[in-house]
């Protein structure tokens, strides 16, 4: 009988079947659960996802859980400014929540509800304490690959002081980072690590998306701007995953964070712009930086997302999230300095700061020279050029014709005087540093910039198809120089500027 019972045991175990992906279940129908993709979303022409929900969180539901928070976020700053001192922050795992009905994304445009058990919302402490790696790669290892991707991590938005976070997460100083950002790292190590830790990125991911959603609860002094850094990183890991949809989701909760917290503002020399500005008092008001350090960190955040709005939105054409030109919007912020240089090389802010952006529009010289304030500039240029360029239609009245060009002419002097000042690409002995790269991703923008406004006139214009020509070549000619190869990894936006040009 013992044998008999083994046999049934067994019997059963070997007899389980593969559960049906998630959408044959939403849509109660046979499925014959073959991976990658069933034969029946195989056949259907509305389904290009096929998951499976014994695979972990699919990114449907990932997307959905996203799509539920920034829901109640946007309800939530449509609220009166007099209800939103009421408003608090909760846990949304905590265990008083049995379920969450999430609005599911129906390919067919039929709405649906995706319930998620309390089971299946469970993580791990690492949104309310110290990341638990029971699970994931053994701490020693994990530690190595986090150091592997800090010395590379300038390329994919990481704008606080490397050395010391470094110092921070080995708590040899200051307080350790806030776990949405460490689980953001953590991703980001296993990401670089290569095929060898593949299987354990799904994991690191899971673990980074549930972070960020609790990340404004905590009590870290450095909550608001570790959650943007984790937003960043984000925004880069899914962009150079080419996920652009989510992608452009932690970039918008990012560029919340930035307006909300007034990192637009700092320095400001309108001190009542600096109290409220356009958006009213900021809602996730920051105290007083405790050094220059922190202060600088601050600042590179803020220019750190700017950046990344302009490269990304001006690719897809999609509007842009931050309106910098209009009077009511105006950033103070002064440009950004190099964080890393040595203490008594550390550039100093200005004492007062105002209309940042709207004085490098007009040609006005500034003290924007560091290689963090030449990156915003040259965004700021792809962003306008591109945009203007957009605008041109043949069939213009005279008056929007000489509008548009008095446009035009002072965008194409404005390119063109910056590019003549960049450093030159070719830095002896940097090849392997970061100056190099963030060199050649300079140029490579600034050239797709000049690009981009004469485009509409390469046809019918000789002066304009020189120029663009002009752009092109040397864009070539750095990459011919350069050991692209040697740099290890470059910032995602990098193919999306050489296909530009």
């Amino acid at each position: 009988m013992a044998q008999e019972g083994l046999s049934s045991i067994l019997f059963e175990v070997a007899s389980n079947k593969p559960k049906a992906c998630v959408n044959c279940r939403r849509r109660k129908i046979k499925c014959d659960a073959v991976r990658p993709k069933c034969g029946q979303c195989s056949r259907s022409m509305g389904f290009q996802d096929c998951e499976f929900v014994d695979e972990g969180p699919t990114r449907t539901q990932m997307l959905e859980e996203q799509i539920a928070i920034l829901g109640g976020r946007i309800e939530e700053l449509e609220k009166p400014r007099e209800l939103r001192s009421t408003f608090k922050l909760h846990n949304p795992y905590s265990s008083d929540r049995r379920s969450t009905s999430l609005p599911a994304l129906s390919p067919g445009g039929s709405s649906g509800h995706l319930s998620l058990s309390q089971s299946e919302l469970s993580f791990s402490p690492s949104a309310t304490g110290a990341p638990s790696f029971s699970e994931g790669i053994p701490r020693v290892e994990l530690n190595a690959l986090v150091s592997n991707f800090l010395d590379h991590c300038s390329q994919f938005g990481f704008f606080l002081h490397v050395h010391n976070f470094r110092e921070a997460v080995a708590e040899r100083s200051g307080q350790r980072p806030t776990p949405a950002l460490l689980d953001a790292v953590h991703l980001w190590a296993v990401h670089l690590a290569g095929p060898d830790f593949a299987t354990h990125e799904a994991y690191y991911l899971s673990h980074a998306l549930r972070s960020t959603v609790a990340a404004l609860s905590g009590t870290h002094p450095n909550t608001v701007l570790h959650s943007i850094q984790a937003e960043v990183l984000l925004t880069h890991y899914f962009l150079r995953n080419t996920r652009f949809l989510e992608g452009k989701y932690h970039l918008s909760a990012a560029i919340s964070l930035v307006l909300s917290s007034g990192l637009h503002r700092i320095r400001s020399a309108d001190a009542a712009f600096a109290r409220s500005g356009p958006l009213g008092p900021p809602f996730h008001a920051l105290a007083p930086p405790r050094d220059a350090v922190e202060e600088m960190e601050r600042v590179r955040g803020f220019w750190t997302v700017l950046t990344m709005n302009n490269c990304w939105t001006t690719a897809d054409g999609s509007p842009s999230n931050i309106s910098y030109t209009m009077p009511d919007a105006r950033i103070d912020t002064p440009w950004p300095g190099d964080i890393d240089a040595p203490h008594n090389q550390f550039q100093e802010l200005p004492e007062l700061s105002i209309g940042t952006v709207t004085t490098f529009l007009a040609n006005l010289p500034d003290s924007g020279n560091s290689m963090a304030a030449l990156h915003a500039k040259a965004a700021i240029l792809f962003e306008q050029a591109s945009r203007l360029a957009s605008q041109y239609r043949p069939n213009m009245t005279n008056d929007q014709l000489n509008q548009f060009y008095a446009s035009f002419n002072s965008m194409d002097v404005l390119i063109e005087g910056f590019r003549s000042t960049l450093p030159a690409v070719q830095i002896p002995g940097h090849w392997h540093g970061h100056g190099a790269r963030e060199t050649l991703l300079v140029h490579a923008l600034a050239c797709v910039a000049a690009i981009q406004l004469h485009n509409p006139f390469v046809v019918d214009t000789a002066s304009s198809r020189e120029r663009a020509l002009d752009a092109a070549r040397a864009v070539v000619a750095d990459l011919t120089h350069v050991p692209v190869s040697d740099f290890g990894f470059l910032d995602p936006i990098m193919g999306v500027r050489w296909r530009h040009a």
